[in-house]
């Protein structure tokens, strides 16, 4: 923009009638295009409406009678004509019978209306053209058809013949423009011509040639009238100005140096009393002649105070006076400056520690002139690194205790389902109690007791008697049936009740070694975190499968790998519940990359991890889940890098799956001699 602004007039009118040919030309060709694309998509749309009704009432035989091979042809037809891309014939339960195209046609016909009529998506046009029988509708026709080709075509042709015309128009606009351009641009060259001579040569006895009678010869009068009055001006202050350049140059000279001097010195104290520091000037005897706001405000001195009484280092403790006395001063004469960490004395006479630097000043002789110091109050960012390290304390705690708390829910998880199964046990046992035919026997001795007397009679003659010894041999087989569902019922709620026994002690002994570094086999605390889960998979239907490779002991905190351990099977396990799949599936694997590194992972085929969440899962505060807290991956990767380890993952996407590898240092075994 600038450097055209700064061209001649020639050349900007011969631009802007350039410019204004081409914009013309271009709205009137993206008109016509429009008009032409407009045309092409309404006789288009036509079209692909006649030949969709044409379509639909050939299909209709193949849809009454389901027959995919006739409508497998009659859509075949279609794909002479070029703009159909895509066809689908379905019933009217959406059941396709026949379809051709591109698998993302079909995802876009699947996901357009039932309802008759045209879809239109930028240069693609949906048909759904009903197709019917005896006036009844038994099914859809879908026709795609895509004018992006044409369109092209047609945007080529005008491109095309929109270069031929601009051009041909600007040529003719540039040789219109050079030949009647002059009848303007020539006055008003002239009087720029005489402008800048008179600049150049500073002669204002020079005057402007009147061309025309137009505004340009006005301008043209007016200039050299402006020039008459500039040179009997000139000739005036000329003569003064030779008198007063000399006093002007020198007392200029002198104001400015004190204005600088002044500007600098306003500048220095402003920033000196506008600092939060405390700034501090001393002679070389050590007695104060500036302090600066912040340093009266911390010692309760007033503004007006005499400093002259006052001694620099009386304002810092013992400790502070022997570090600045023996180490500062000499450091500061030797090298100009000295910085550290030191105390200052408040009004309350309380220790405030500073970071104090000390500047020695010297004369053009190298001498002691004085001694200036700054002090930065370090109170503020002491308490912000102890409050960051509090918090630091406490998230490592939250990680901790949520690890401890990921543990031991999958323990009561566990022991939950287990009692589930011991109640069922104890209800069938209380059931079959219940309805056990003891007071039938009772009631078959009383029987017997009171025909004691006649006892062989009653038992040979009486109807019911004879009955009785038969229906005693029942009662004692159904006693021996009913004997051994109770012992099998109550051995199954003994092994529940010694599991939920194992679980307990797992984590008990797991528990007492909270912190202590051991070698252990890997595949070993794998199987001890899968029984904490076993009753869970089985549960859920899961499958699972191990693939166990060789490797040697790690060297880990074991708890710490049971916690990561039952936060990967509990995760993985919620990632298959939530994907529905019939055919789920986990897998554990342990392996060795290297002779320093074993890995464990645990792979499902669950709902898997989108792309912009893995670098987020292992975040603090991070879950997916509803009734997730975003503890458990986030302090799995604080346990594995405290064991010198790491966690990490992998998921091609939604639906794919995940894995999650636990990788962790092989124990250096030391040869033997």
């Amino acid at each position: 923009m600038f450097k055209l602004r700064d061209r001649s007039i020639r050349q900007k009118i011969m631009l802007v009638i350039m410019l204004i040919s081409g914009v013309v030309l271009l709205l009137a060709f993206a008109a016509l295009f429009y008009f032409q694309g407009y045309t092409l998509r309404q006789q288009s749309a036509h079209e692909l409406a006649v030949v969709g009704e044409i379509t639909a009432h050939n299909c209709a035989a193949a849809v009454m009678f389901k027959d995919e091979d006739a409508a497998g042809q009659i859509l075949a037809g279609l794909k002479t004509m070029p703009q159909i891309v895509s066809a689908r014939l379905e019933l009217m339960d959406r059941q396709r019978l026949a379809f051709f195209g591109t698998p993302r046609d079909a995802v876009e016909i699947r996901s357009a209306s039932r309802e008759g009529g045209f879809q239109i998506r930028g240069s693609r046009i949906l048909l759904v053209q009903p197709v019917l029988l005896n006036g009844k509708r038994e099914g859809t026709l879908y026709l795609l058809a895509d004018l992006h080709a044409m369109t092209s075509q047609l945007l080529a042709l005008f491109g095309g013949i929109f270069a031929l015309v601009l051009a041909a128009s600007l040529l003719f606009a540039f040789v219109l423009s050079s030949q009647f351009q002059r009848f303007i641009t020539k006055p008003i060259l002239s009087l720029a011509g005489t402008a800048r001579t008179i600049a150049d040569h500073k002669d204002y006895s020079v005057r402007a040639a009147r061309v025309y009678d137009d505004e340009v010869g006005v301008l043209t009068d007016a200039f050299n009238q402006m020039l008459s009055q500039i040179q009997s001006q000139d000739s005036a202050l000329q003569g003064a100005q030779v008198k007063l350049r000399e006093q002007v140059t020198a007392l200029q000279r002198e104001i400015s140096e004190r204005e600088r001097a002044q500007a600098a010195h306003a500048r220095l104290t402003a920033i000196l009393e506008a600092t939060p520091d405390i700034v501090i000037s001393a002679d070389p005897d050590g007695r104060a002649f500036y302090l600066n706001h912040a340093g009266r405000e911390l010692m309760g001195l007033a503004e007006g105070n005499d400093l002259s009484g006052l001694k620099t280092l009386d304002l810092h403790p013992s400790w502070a006076r022997e570090i600045i006395s023996k180490t500062g001063l000499p450091a500061a004469l030797e090298n100009g400056s000295w910085s550290g960490e030191t105390a200052i004395l408040n009004r309350n006479c309380e220790e405030v520690h500073v970071s104090q630097v000390l500047i020695a000043h010297k004369n053009s002789e190298g001498g002691l002139e004085y001694v200036s110091t700054v002090m930065r109050d370090m109170t503020e960012r002491r308490q912000a690194e102890e409050a960051l390290r509090i918090s630091q304390q406490k998230l490592l705690e939250t990680s901790r205790l949520a690890g401890m708390a990921e543990v031991a829910t999958g323990v009561l998880h566990n022991v939950g389902n287990v009692l589930n199964s011991v109640n069922v046990s104890a209800s069938l046992v209380v059931e079959k109690l219940r309805r056990s035919k003891a007071p039938k026997l009772a009631q078959a001795a009383a029987l017997l007791t009171g025909k004691n007397g006649d006892l062989a009679d009653y038992l040979t003659n009486d109807p019911n008697g004879k009955k009785l010894p038969g229906y005693l041999a029942k009662l004692g087989e159904f006693f021996i049936a009913e004997n051994a569902e109770l012992l099998a019922e109550a051995d199954q709620l003994g092994r529940n009740i010694e599991h939920i026994k194992e679980v307990v002690a797992m984590q008990q002994s797991y528990a007492k070694v909270s912190g202590v570094f051991e070698d252990l086999p890997p595949e070993r605390l794998v199987e001890d975190a899968i029984a904490m889960n076993v009753s869970a998979f089985e549960r859920h239907g899961i499958a699972l499968e191990r693939r166990f490779s060789p490797v040697a002991s790690v060297r880990v905190d074991r708890h710490k790998v049971l916690q990561i351990m039952i936060n990967l099977l509990r995760n993985a396990k919620y990632a298959l519940d939530d994907s529905k799949r019939l055919d789920k599936r986990m897998t554990i694997s342990i392996f060795s990359p290297n002779e320093q590194r074993a890995h464990i992972a645990v792979t499902d085929n669950g709902i898997g991890i989108s792309p912009e969440n893995l670098t987020r899962v292992f975040g603090h505060g991070f879950t997916t889940r509803e009734e997730g807290h975003g503890f458990g991956l986030h302090s799995g990767a604080l346990a594995a890098r405290a064991m010198g380890g790491s966690l990490s993952v992998a998921s091609a996407g939604i639906g794919q799956g995940a894995t999650f590898t636990l990788e962790l240092p092989i124990a250096v075994t030391t040869p033997k001699t």
